[in-house]
């Protein structure tokens, strides 16, 4: 398609959860690229609140990400 598509579900729920993290982050004085975070929940809107974390200054190599089968990682075989 040639014009943007947004999906609510993973993209609103970025959105309004980016804002509560910022806000935490105001209110507790500290800095995005010093935190770690940690989903619970590996679905599309994990995902997508994910990268828009990053986007906003979140340091990948602090998220970690679970699902029913554990930490998500790369060549995780149980529940691929």
């Amino acid at each position: 398609m040639n014009i943007p598509v947004f999906h609510n579900d993973q993209h609103g729920t970025a959105i309004i959860s980016g804002a509560a993290l910022l806000n935490a982050l105001e209110l507790t004085g500290k800095d995005i690229g010093e935190v770690r975070l940690v989903f619970s929940g590996g679905g599309a809107s994990a995902i997508a609140c994910t990268r828009y974390y990053i986007g906003l200054g979140l340091d990948p190599e602090k998220v970690i990400m679970v699902d029913s089968k554990g930490v998500i990682y790369a060549g995780r075989e149980e529940g691929t």
